[in-house]
């Protein structure tokens, strides 16, 4: 029995010798075709938290129902009393102020308050609020755990704090990736705000880690919102209300109908007359209590801000004077030289090797609150930046019949995107209808995203996969069509 019990002892340890070799050839690239995939989220304005990872953790925007019922009484009853509207407009951006606090910012770009976001440092299955997500970043981290199972990383980051210290964070996600998996090379797939936080990681990083980049409905190239917002352009224009009261009535046709009669009754021209008179009066007020101290000092926000615009910016958050800023204006200048230096860097990562893909969407009117509100978009971002800067008419609106683009190939069907003046136009996808970061588990969609991530073909050009064209067509439930 001795015996026995000795041989299976030896055959047990000698098992177990053998074990991290096993390991190590399933994470060796010679054998192992999956390419690790890190999907960077774009931006979760309710995913801060004080005091994050700890029983006391909170939400860092926080809303007390009754306070803001309060405070919005004695507005009112304030200016009933003095005959002025200015106590309200006060006591709304007061309210504004007490929700937003614990996102506000210190002058020199650093956050007022101990806030963070929650993290993924492990591969994304070992994590159940990923292997079980549906909607947007969190249904495309969910389909690449079931297909490239622990080559898929997931990363989530505070969104306001500088791109370039992000980029340090990415940087050492990527260097886990790599030593974790024994592959050098990895995926990126950045969506949303995560565009900008990438190209801050492959401005001062390079791009000696990465095999292929997906600009998802992304910030790389900036967004108009976040432009007029620092340049003080606000507006509430008649028509982009009425865009989105009837792009979000559509569904309902006694409601749509009301909609269109109020338009053609005027209704939209006087509520927004009333807007630009309120706009107007307030928007220094609004601007020291809200603007200034929630978004003046996020730095985010500057790096989207596009050249044009960024005088303005100055002009009106730091008064003209960025000399007053001496910790935030150098850092606002070095995201302004990663923008005009974008091009340049894609194109030698394109040259060098890397492959890239650009997915934008078009045909949801934008929020009604600023300028650029009746530019094309996807509900959040205009189509413009998100596309890489193709030609793209106002929404409901088309380039017109007489409109002849450089290249026929790189107009959209309805002649409302024309890619030919965009700086990828051959890598660049363009989805009508397709909600702001798509990728619902399931969907067609989710396919398209996997596919993207997956491919392992020399050729990545837009349409080299004949299921998914230049140009494609989405349905409400995320269904893809080519569009012709």
């Amino acid at each position: 029995m001795k015996k026995i019990l000795g041989i299976v002892l030896a055959f047990i340890i000698a098992f177990s010798s053998v074990l991290p070799a096993f390991a190590e050839a399933e994470h060796n690239p010679e054998t192992c075709t999956d390419v690790p995939v890190l999907v960077i989220r774009g931006m979760d304005f309710g995913g801060l938290y004080t005091d994050v990872g700890t029983e006391n953790q909170a939400a860092a925007i926080r809303a007390d129902a009754k306070a803001i019922v309060v405070a919005a009484f004695k507005g009112i009853l304030g200016s009933m009393v003095k005959m002025s509207f200015d106590p309200f407009m006060e006591s709304v951006a007061d309210i504004a102020s007490g929700i937003f606090e614990y996102i506000k910012m210190n002058p020199d770009g650093t956050s007022k308050h101990d806030v963070g976001a929650i993290r993924y440092p492990l591969a994304a299955e070992n994590y159940d609020a990923l292997c079980e997500g549906v909607d947007s970043e969190y249904g495309m981290i969910r389909a690449m755990i079931e297909e490239i199972g622990d080559h898929a990383y997931y990363f989530n980051y505070d969104w306001r704090i500088d791109p370039f210290v992000v980029a340090d964070e990415i940087n050492e996600t990527v260097e886990r990736m790599v030593s974790e998996t024994g592959h050098d090379k990895v995926n990126i797939a950045c969506c949303s705000m995560g565009g900008v936080m990438t190209m801050a990681y492959l401005t001062e990083y390079g791009y000696d880690r990465v095999n292929r980049v997906c600009f998802m409905s992304s910030t790389f190239c900036g967004g108009q919102v976040a432009s007029d917002l620092l340049a003080g352009q606000l507006e509430i224009g008649a028509d982009t209300l009425y865009n989105i009261a009837e792009n979000g009535t559509r569904d309902i046709p006694v409601v749509n109908f009301l909609i269109k009669a109020l338009k053609y009754a005027g209704a939209f021209k006087l509520v927004s007359k009333l807007a630009g008179l309120i706009t107007d009066n307030y928007v220094d007020m609004v601007s020291e209590k809200v603007l200034n101290p929630v978004f003046g000092g996020t730095l985010t926000f500057w790096a989207l801000v596009q050249p044009e615009d960024r005088q303005g910016a100055i002009d009106f958050i730091m008064k003209g004077k960025p000399e007053n800023y001496p910790d935030l204006y150098p850092k606002i200048q070095a995201l302004w030289a990663m923008s005009d230096g974008r091009n340049a860097l894609l194109d030698e990562m394109l040259e060098n090797g890397v492959q890239i893909a650009v997915v934008a969407h078009y045909d949801t009117p934008l929020v009604p609150v600023y300028e650029g509100a009746s530019m094309n978009g996807d509900g959040i971002l205009e189509t413009y930046q998100m596309s890489g800067y193709a030609t793209v008419a106002p929404y409901g609106k088309t380039l017109g019949d007489d409109y002849v683009a450089a290249n026929p190939e790189y107009l959209s069907p309805d002649r409302v995107v024309d890619l030919s003046t965009a700086i990828l136009p051959e890598y660049t996808y363009i989805i009508k209808g397709a909600p702001h970061v798509s990728g619902t588990y399931e969907t067609d969609y989710s396919d398209f995203f996997v596919w993207l991530m997956t491919y392992d073909g020399e050729d990545f050009y837009a349409g080299v996969n004949p299921e998914y064209p230049r140009f494609m067509l989405s349905g409400a439930d995320q269904s893809l069509a080519e569009f012709k």
